[in-house]
């Protein structure tokens, strides 16, 4: 029996220390990094972020144009091939998303060690996208993602995912692709120094707290109302139906319950016209008589910085979903904001996130499709503030334990010595596993200070010195190691 998911800040195989010289990160992200991002962006955005706290120095490319500036990280708009590999043969590091290796296949040749970032089981989520496309176009596409995922598959070095569930999937996959083989067996026999879990992580800074009379920016919905939020976009494999049905069914209740779908477009061009269920969504508020009364869609999509004010409007989080493969694999990134502004929740059972709100009584789950269930979680909701601020106390000491620091801490320690795969060594031009490492540089070194007085501040000076003599270890074997191959 498989055991329960790790999840953060559980025990990993690298060494808990984070000191490291400067290395040089690249981020190949596979959707828009700018003000205006959703999950794949923010995800490439705050790892990043992570990294260059640990002080390497990050470069990050997006899709399409960026308005994006963050201290210590370079956000670059969509580069050509060219300047793409140019990039990638400067870095010690390189990490792709999605099906990036498809658009850079420049990428494939780098010398570098290559992350995969397989937090998105696209494969999966792809297929309830274009379900309502002709098969034979459906057929094309998914030929295409499934190149993309044997390209993954194929040359990574390190790959990470979201959940224990997820990396079961994942061993599947490199098991087919021959990846479990003797060689990554003898490196490690549990494959975490294959693929280990880095989740969606939260800010360590609380939200904003919601002022006296300040309430969502959309006409029609009031201070006194009980809003439900749903925090980000409607896509095919959502169920934002049976929520609104369920909406009608509640029109009695005082003070008035209110939807708010926070954003209906999306940063990326080509995502809204192929999510059907927005338009359906719509149509059946509509048919109700609820648009814009009891129910919102909020055309604009959120600014990434701006969402904590949305969340902070709301009294709930809400996200519903259909029964299928997707749900059972995915890592809903919406319910982490509802944890971070400690908001109670209601959402579709079967998935990662409803198995926490169950076990942690952060909220209500309920069967899909059951609008008869939903109708009676937010009477329950309504029924008492006092029990919502109980949950929500709950949900913010749950937050406590979610932070990027701690979803990246498998992800920070492989930065810091990055190696090639056991059976990958020798290929694309590289004969050993171990990467030259960049020169230390003055701004590194500062860097390297300031993280040395944070952890001394935080951990003590027993911790800290331990940190750095596991460090100093690790550099003196691998200029040992240098010296060797190059005799």
């Amino acid at each position: 029996m498989r055991g329960p998911d790790r999840g953060l800040g559980a025990r990993s195989w690298f060494p808990p220390c984070y000191l490291a010289l400067v290395s040089r990160v690249l981020i190949v992200a596979n959707d828009v990094v700018a003000t205006r991002m959703a999950g794949p962006g923010i995800r490439c955005f705050e790892l990043g972020r992570s990294l260059a706290a640990d002080g390497h120095q990050v470069t990050l490319v997006g899709v399409g144009s960026t308005d994006l500036a963050s201290p210590g990280i370079t956000v670059s708009p969509e580069l050509g091939p060219a300047a793409l590999e140019r990039l990638a043969r400067s870095h010690d590091l390189v990490m792709v998303e999605g099906t990036a290796l498809l658009r850079y296949p420049v990428l494939r040749e780098v010398e570098a060690p290559l992350v995969m970032d397989l937090y998105d089981p696209f494969p999966i989520a792809l297929l309830g996208q274009d379900e309502h496309l002709g098969m034979a176009e459906r057929e094309r596409q998914d030929l295409e993602v499934r190149e993309a995922v044997s390209e993954m598959l194929a040359r990574g070095d390190y790959f990470i995912c979201a959940s224990e569930t997820q990396r079961d999937l994942w061993l599947g996959s490199l098991l087919a692709a021959g990846r479990l083989n003797p060689r990554n067996w003898s490196r490690d026999p549990t494959f975490r120094q294959l693929i280990d879990v880095v989740p969606f992580g939260l800010p360590e800074v609380p939200p904003p707290v919601r002022e006296r009379g300040s309430r969502l920016p959309l006409p029609g919905v009031e201070e006194e109302d009980l809003v439900l939020l749903w925090g980000g976009g409607i896509y095919n494999w959502f169920d934002p139906l049976t929520l609104i049905q369920a909406v009608a069914r509640v029109e009695d209740l005082s003070p008035p319950v209110k939807l708010v779908f926070m954003s209906t477009s999306h940063p990326n061009s080509g995502i809204p016209p192929k999510m059907w269920i927005t338009k359906r969504a719509r149509e059946l508020s509509d048919q109700l008589a609820l648009t814009g009364r009891r129910v919102f869609f909020n055309a604009e999509w959120v600014p990434y910085q701006e969402r904590g004010r949305w969340l902070a409007g709301a009294d709930c989080g809400v996200s519903t979903h259909f029964e299928n493969a997707e749900t059972h694999f995915a890592f809903r990134t919406r319910l982490l904001d509802y944890l971070w502004a400690g908001l109670p929740i209601i959402c579709t059972k079967g998935d990662h996130f409803a198995r926490l709100v169950e076990e942690q009584g952060l909220g209500w789950t309920v069967p899909p499709k059951d609008p008869e269930a939903l109708e009676a979680a937010i009477r329950e909701l309504a029924r008492s503030k006092t029990r919502r601020e109980e949950i929500s106390a709950g949900v913010l000491v749950q937050a406590r334990e979610l932070t990027w620091e701690r979803a990246t801490i498998p992800l920070r320690a492989f930065a810091q010595t990055p190696v090639r795969a056991a059976d990958l060594q020798g290929r694309r031009g590289l004969a050993t596993g171990a990467v030259p490492r960049a020169r230390p540089t003055a701004a590194g070194a500062v860097r390297l200070a300031r993280r040395a007085a944070s952890s001394w501040r935080r951990d003590g000076a027993t911790i800290t010195l331990r940190r750095a003599r596991s460090w100093w270890a690790r550099r003196r074997h691998q200029g040992r190691s240098g010296a060797r191959r190059t005799q």
